[in-house]
């Protein structure tokens, strides 16, 4: 989806449904830069909870985490991006919401399986993905190792970017059962 759409699509969630938030991966291309980054050094993830999707807020902005994990971490998106109307800022390439991934509303029933190499598979409906499983303030954390799902009855591999978005989702899911066990 484009950037506008997103937009529209979390303007529309605080209008109506102001405590639920969504996730979303925005990825800038190639050429926003002075030198080549990899993917996940062009990919941020956001939150619908940002100023800039809240009608009548006092303030305008969009806080980002980069996915490589190395640099901006909490960066103004609104100070860099070309589509909020910075001359020459970042252009963006693609954008998708976490919630609204293929498979994504099967996470709550996600079987876990130990590899030998001491990773662990999560499956849930048509997709497998491989992490590294620990532990950080109580909480449990997922670093992507790779993620395949099922397409047209073949196993095709998932972009990495992809995959820290399943992350993402079952890190909330999973945390989220560990507070309110049933």
């Amino acid at each position: 989806m484009n950037y506008s759409e997103l937009k529209q699509i979390f303007r529309e969630l605080k209008a109506t449904a102001p405590r639920d938030d969504l996730t979303a991966h925005i990825i800038f291309t190639e050429d926003s830069f002075g030198k080549p980054y990899p993917l996940l050094s062009r990919t941020y993830r956001i939150s619908s909870d940002n100023k800039v999707f809240w009608s009548n807020m006092g303030g305008y902005s969009i806080f980002a985490c980069c996915l490589d994990k190395t640099s901006d971490q909490g960066v103004r998106l609104d100070w860099c991006m070309a589509e909020e109307g910075n001359h020459g800022g970042w252009k963006v390439e693609d954008c998708y919401i976490l919630e609204r991934m293929r498979d994504a509303v099967t996470i709550s029933r996600a079987e876990r399986t130990e590899q030998g190499d001491g990773t662990v598979c999560y499956f849930f409906g048509d997709t497998c993905i491989r992490v590294r499983e620990s532990r950080k303030n109580g909480k449990i954390k997922l670093e992507p190792v790779r993620g395949d799902q099922v397409d047209g009855g073949e196993w095709v591999e998932l972009s990495i970017d992809r995959v820290y978005g399943y992350c993402t989702l079952l890190e909330q899911h999973l945390n989220r059962k560990e507070r309110n066990p049933k």
